[in-house]
């Protein structure tokens, strides 16, 4: 069986039905919700300097606890 190819508009070809996207789709949303999560939880102790990594850690944690519960 032939797999379905298409033309993007920058002339380079594409198998049809693929979910190689997905995953970077995926990690794409991810990070803007951690990201987002993050910022809320700099904002909420005033963006003090030195801490960005711990609030994205934290936000990290939270959003796998929440979807694996």
């Amino acid at each position: 069986m032939k797999a379905s190819t298409k033309r993007t508009g920058n002339g380079k070809a594409t198998s049809g039905g693929s979910t190689q996207g997905a995953p970077a789709r995926d990690d794409e949303h991810r990070n803007d919700h951690i990201a987002t999560a993050a910022y809320f939880k700099a904002e909420a102790r005033g963006f003090l300097p030195g801490q960005d990594l711990d609030d994205w850690l934290a936000a990290e944690a939270e959003f796998a606890a929440r979807r694996n519960p």
